[in-house]
C-alpha cells in the first residue's frame, strides 16, 4: 500500500515538474528571438544603414517572424505525429515514413527562411557593412547561443 502510494507521489511529482518547465523553455524561445531582434537594430544603427533601408530590414524581420512561427507549429506537429507513430507496438514503415519527410520538408522550410532573410538583409548593405554584419551576427551567435565557447 505505502509503495502505490510512493509511486503516485512520484509520478504526480514529475509531471507537476514538467509542467512547470514547459512555459520556461517557450520564453527562453522567445527571449532568444526578443533578444536576437534587438541585436540586430542595434547592429543597423551601428553599420549607419540609410533609415529607408533600415525600416526595410524591420519590415522584412517581422515578416520573417511571422512566417516561422507558422513553420515551427507545423515542425511541431511534425514532431508530435512521428513521436505518436513510433511509439506504436508496431509502427507502420509506410506512415512513418510519411512523417519523416514532412519532418525534414518542415525542417528545410525553417533553414531556408533564415537564409533567404540573411540574403536580402545582405542585398541592402554595401560590401563592408555586409562583413561587419556576418561578424556581428557570428559574434552574437557564439555569445549567446553557444555562451560555453
Amino acid at each position: 500500500m505505502k509503495g502505490k502510494r510512493m509511486i503516485k507521489l512520484a509520478v504526480l511529482s514529475t509531471i507537476l515538474s514538467f509542467l512547470l518547465v514547459i512555459p520556461a523553455l517557450g520564453q527562453v524561445t522567445e527571449d532568444l528571438g526578443k533578444k536576437l531582434c534587438e541585436f540586430k537594430a542595434k547592429t543597423f544603427k551601428e553599420l549607419k544603414i540609410s533609415s529607408d533601408n533600415e525600416k526595410k530590414l524591420t519590415e522584412m524581420e517581422e515578416k520573417c517572424m511571422t512566417a516561422r512561427q507558422e513553420i515551427l507549429a507545423r515542425l511541431k506537429k511534425n514532431k508530435e505525429d512521428l513521436q505518436a507513430a513510433l511509439a506504436a507496438p508496431n509502427p507502420d514503415e509506410a506512415k512513418v515514413k510519411a512523417l519523416i519527410k514532412a519532418f525534414n520538408a518542415a525542417q528545410v522550410d525553417l533553414f531556408n527562411s533564415y537564409k533567404s532573410e540573411l540574403d536580402a538583409e545582405l542585398a541592402l548593405m554595401n560590401p563592408i557593412q555586409q562583413g561587419k554584419y556576418l561578424m556581428a551576427l557570428e559574434r552574437w551567435r557564439l555569445d549567446v547561443c553557444l555562451p560555453t565557447h
